[in-house]
């Protein structure tokens, strides 16, 4: 028949004996943690430290978001007050052109008066120079 095998007997391995320390003694963190965990980069404690590493860098974005936040309602304010002053430039610069033309047909009509008042002068010295002649032709 069949040769025997010699079975190992069942139970926990060796790599997961527990300590004998107590738990007080372990100050390194990583002394009573079972053989295997050790062999594949110290279980818990690698993953906590990613997890505390992930959490800060959480917080350091929720930090600079924040302070993103506080600076967007900052420019927000500012740019709402910019509005307001552009729609005041415009209620001035809507003034400003109504008074500009004012001032256009007022200095057209000052224009024309004068140009009117400069035809009736250059007629009367024209008429006194014709005098002025006749004048001089009769003492001839």
């Amino acid at each position: 028949g069949p040769n025997p095998v010699a079975l190992k007997p069942i139970g926990r391995s060796p790599a997961y004996a527990p300590s004998l320390k107590r738990k007080e003694d372990d100050v390194g963190g990583s002394r009573n943690k079972p053989g295997i965990a050790r062999l594949f980069g110290g279980g818990n404690s690698d993953m906590k430290a990613k997890v505390a590493q992930l959490e800060y860098e959480l917080e350091n974005e929720r930090a600079h978001a924040s302070e993103l936040g506080g600076k967007l309602r900052a420019v927000e304010g500012e740019l709402a007050k910019v509005k307001d002053s552009l729609d005041l430039y415009k209620g001035r610069c809507k003034e400003q052109e109504k008074e500009i033309f004012k001032l256009e047909k007022k200095n057209e009509e000052t224009q024309r008066g004068f140009d009117t008042g400069m035809a009736v002068a250059k007629k009367q010295i024209k008429y006194l120079e014709e005098l002025l002649e006749e004048e001089k032709r009769k003492n001839q």
